[in-house]
């Protein structure tokens, strides 16, 4: 071999050794290409290659599905707390609560049957609306040290109401307005009272009514309180309320001074969350009836839902009643009840006579 030859093969030599030096590995040119892949080209050290590569073919990492299963803690706390800042449990207890810190609009709407001696056929079945603004009216402090009148003025529209009207079998059916009923009682504080729900104050009647049927014509005042508990899963309580004739509303003289009441009793247990069975009827008395006619004692079951309509959260109620002691001439004896209570904001925020921090 003469001596080009042989350089020429030195060359070839050099040439094919620094290829090899120059060329990416394997290792090098898949990585290239998964920063090519990863929009994001500054992967930290803490990236293993094995999911980077199941990136770069598409894969899920070993893991990702078991992660993106489980929501994060502050989301699954937030979506605990989107109801007006309480969890639907909260909500579900304190929409409950007579005393509630919360406004609601309570409306009922009720098929009621009614009957007594005065009627010798089939029951009569009559339309009731209930329209009951429960209103806290904060006095002083906040959260928990607030001192608040919660007020529920209640007004009924009575729809198609069977009236009596002199005789057997002799009714008139009138549609009209109650007398509004305004109980203002106030609640101790929650760090005073712990769990217990206790309120003392007085109540007012005006008459608003439109039939004597459906009011006694006379301005009222009386007291009123509420009274109950609230555990983990439970709550019960009594709301009475009584009225006495303060004034008159062209009353006859010989007609008895009013005297009458009602109290409304609950008891709820939680089946879950959002749902709670149990009862809430309301009692009636009045004085004024003659004997026989004085108490209207109703018991039943309700079930109730928290939920949402749209952003604002409600309660709805569904309920079946019946009196196992009512009017012996003519009364109601038993409801069917549908209750829609949505959560509203407060018209007053702050407390009136300060306290707040």
């Amino acid at each position: 071999m003469n001596r080009t030859n042989s350089l020429d093969i030195v060359k070839l030599a050099a040439a094919l050794a620094l290829s090899l030096l120059m060329a990416p590995s394997a290792v090098v040119a898949e990585t290239d290409y998964l920063y090519q892949f990863n929009p994001d080209k500054y992967l930290g050290p803490e990236y293993d290659m094995k999911e980077l590569l199941a990136q770069a073919e598409g894969e899920s990492p070993a893991g990702a599905e078991t992660d993106s299963a489980q929501p994060d803690s502050d989301s699954a706390q937030a979506s605990s707390k989107d109801y007006g800042g309480m969890s639907i449990k909260e909500l579900s207890q304190q929409s409950a609560n007579p005393v509630s810190k919360n406004a609601y609009i309570f409306t009922q709407f009720a098929g009621t049957f009614n009957d007594g001696d005065l009627n010798t056929g089939s029951a009569h079945i009559a339309g009731n609306i209930t329209f009951q603004p429960i209103i806290p009216i904060p006095l002083y402090g906040e959260d928990k040290d607030e001192w608040r009148i919660v007020t529920r003025p209640t007004i009924n529209l009575f729809i198609e109401q069977p009236v009596p009207h002199g005789g057997i079998d002799n009714f008139n059916h009138e549609t009209g307005l109650s007398d509004l009923l305004i109980p203002l009682p106030l609640a101790l504080p929650e760090n005073i009272a712990g769990r217990w729900l206790l309120a003392l104050g007085p109540s007012f009647s005006l008459p608003t009514n439109t039939d004597d049927q459906f009011g006694v014509d006379q301005w009222c005042a009386g007291v009123t309180g509420v009274f109950g508990y609230i555990a983990e899963n439970w709550m019960c309580g009594a709301y009475p309320q009584t009225y006495f004739k303060i004034a008159d509303q062209n009353r006859d003289d010989n007609e008895r001074g009013a005297r009458f009441g009602n109290m409304f009793y609950w008891f709820f247990y939680n089946i879950t969350d959002d749902w709670q069975i149990g009862t809430n009827p309301t009692i009636q008395w009045n004085d004024k009836a003659g004997s026989g006619n004085k108490w209207n004692i109703p018991v039943g079951l309700t079930l109730s839902k928290i939920t949402k309509w749209g952003n604002t959260p409600m309660r709805l109620e569904f309920g079946a009643e019946y009196s196992v002691v009512n009017q012996d001439d003519y009364g109601e004896v038993a409801r069917f009840k549908f209750n829609i209570i949505p959560v509203v904001s407060r018209p007053i925020k702050r407390s009136i006579f300060g306290g707040s921090k």
